[in-house]
């Protein structure tokens, strides 16, 4: 599956910030549909400063998966609204009111809490728009 890998179906690449600090230096932003429907799958050598940006997203499992992830679900304003660090292969989370999910290695955000503003260091001033 290394066709797969986030680089290969996701080339639009930004970083996520919270306030001065930089969470995933090299986010890939799953803008179609396929490159959502794929997510993480491919990507069994996720590195530490990567991610993926899945938006519109309220729900992502790890089926097939072979490492565990962590999962920062925000709601359309960038506000952290739950995270899952770590999400274990063959699992199943949502998040009632999320507009998009960050994806990381998992232990990558155990510091990051419910209520934090994520955003992007392009112009944009929210990850989903």
């Amino acid at each position: 599956m290394r066709g797969f890998r986030i680089d290969r179906t996701c080339p639009q690449i930004v970083s996520i910030t919270r306030g001065d600090d930089v969470l995933v230096s090299r986010c890939h932003v799953a803008e179609r549909w396929s490159a959502r429907l794929v997510g993480l799958l491919g990507t069994a050598d996720l590195n530490a400063d990567e991610g993926l940006w899945l938006a519109p997203c309220a729900s992502v499992h790890t089926w097939g998966m072979r490492i565990a992830i962590a999962c920062v679900f925000v709601d359309d304003q960038g506000h952290v609204l739950r995270v899952v660090d770590p999400l274990p292969p063959w699992r199943v989370v949502s998040c009632r009111g999320a507009a998009a999910v960050l994806e990381t290695a998992a232990d990558g955000m155990r510091d990051v809490q419910v209520g934090d503003l994520l955003r992007w260091s392009s112009n944009r001033s929210t990850p989903h728009k």
